[in-house]
């Protein structure tokens, strides 16, 4: 007996474009080049003929996309690696160095600043404290900070897409509001501005593990706690805006489970504010991220020690959400360094495993550069990458479509952009 044929290559390929369908109605030659540029990025390499099994659109109508975006250096082409029968079809892949974008985090009185490529790496950074909390004060610090990074546009320095600003409960929206007014008015680009928990969900579904499953929990850990639902790409704010609050919770069991919480809530332990507190508490200052990165063995074992405290505090409202929600997966993200979140992550999915009644296999998995690389993702949101709320059409509703009546089905599904 002769041996199957192999799948063609698209077949393993559809899941990455789960609900990245073209269309052809208004809009439709911006929408389906976001589509197609996900597409790709979600991937990492495609053929034309695979670009089109994804994302339903025609092969001229791919063929046209595909060859502007090259033109416009967002996507590079290459021979695949190994040889296919007949006619192979090149590759295509982002260019990481296609587009820049900037970034401003703006958390109490400090501010992050952030050029980030199109392919997701970090090109530079700097982080200074701003000591007014007024408009100018910021405003100035933000154009200052980007000509550090840039260098001067009218001597070749680097000219990015946009900035994103992403701003904390403190400074607060009034204030990033009046700030990214001030900044549009003096930068040759667009300024976009969005709460930090907003702005992480953005990074983390772009380029982070959301990339692969839009659908998740997060958990931020700054300045205080914060995180909230996304549901296939789309975060869910509640009424008002305020679904994402989770610095006020009480842990299981009310105050007096809470120790010495207070009123505050649990964001008083489960924050960087809370970190540092636990530290000066046994005589061990550590009031900057830098400290916490090069933490001596004592550093450690305090360290180690909060990590156990928060672990306690975070598996009531992880097992609230797991019953009521079930997501696929529980993103811990935010300011600690790395190895600290993945310590935290080991501990919650300890506890997690000694619990076997919970229903489905949550996980917590760390997005370790979500809020990092999230204002710098708004840019990128608003000109290159896929819009959930705009001419978004998931795969079933493509199907239903197709399976219409016969003249409907002998229409062209997708035609040229």
């Amino acid at each position: 007996m002769s041996p199957s044929p192999a799948p063609p290559r698209t077949a393993r390929r559809v899941s990455v474009g789960e609900g990245l369908s073209g269309t052809t109605g208004a809009q439709a030659r911006d929408h389906n080049q976001r589509i197609i540029l996900q597409c790709i990025r979600a991937a990492g390499a495609l053929s034309r003929p695979e670009v089109a099994a994804i994302t339903g659109l025609t092969g001229p109508t791919v063929a046209y996309i595909c060859r502007r975006l090259v033109r416009d250096d967002l996507l590079v082409e290459r021979d695949p690696p190994v040889p296919a029968r007949g006619r192979p079809g090149r590759l295509l892949s982002i260019n990481p160095a296609g587009a820049l974008a900037l970034g401003a985090d703006m958390e109490g009185d400090r501010l992050t600043l952030t050029l980030m490529n199109l392919g997701g790496r970090v090109v530079d950074r700097l982080t200074q404290l701003i000591p007014r909390q007024a408009t100018p004060a910021w405003a100035d610090a933000i154009q200052t900070g980007i000509g550090d990074l840039c260098g001067p546009a009218d001597a070749g320095g680097m000219v990015p897409m946009g900035l994103g600003l992403a701003y904390a409960s403190e400074p607060g929206q009034a204030l990033a509001t009046e700030v990214a007014h001030r900044l549009a008015a003096r930068l040759p680009y667009p300024v976009h501005a969005e709460t930090m928990t907003a702005a992480a969900a953005a990074g983390d579904l772009h380029f982070g593990p959301g990339l692969r499953e839009p659908s998740f929990f997060q958990i931020l850990i700054g300045r205080e706690s914060s995180g909230g639902l996304v549901l296939r790409g789309r975060p869910f704010t509640g009424a008002g805006g305020h679904g994402n609050d989770i610095n006020l919770l009480i842990p299981h069991g009310g105050p007096s489970a809470a120790g010495d919480m207070g009123p505050q809530g649990m964001g008083s332990i489960v924050s960087l504010p809370g970190l540092h507190r636990h530290m000066a508490a046994q005589g061990l200052a550590t009031d900057s991220l830098d400290g916490l990165s090069t933490l001596s063995e004592e550093g450690n074992a305090l360290a180690a020690d909060w990590i156990d405290t928060c672990a306690r505090l975070l598996e009531g409202p992880i097992v609230t959400i797991t019953c009521l929600v079930n997501p696929p997966a529980i993103h811990l993200s935010g300011r600690l360094p790395g190895p600290l979140l993945d310590q935290l992550a080991r501990a919650l999915n300890r506890r997690l495993d000694d619990m076997p009644h919970l229903p489905g296999r949550v996980r917590i998995v760390v997005a370790p550069d979500a809020m990092t690389m999230g204002a710098a993702t708004l840019p990128f949101l608003h000109r290159l990458l896929p819009r959930h709320d705009v001419l978004q059409k998931t795969a079933a509703q493509r199907a239903q479509r197709e399976a219409q009546g016969e003249a409907q089905r002998g229409t062209p599904a997708s035609g040229q952009a």
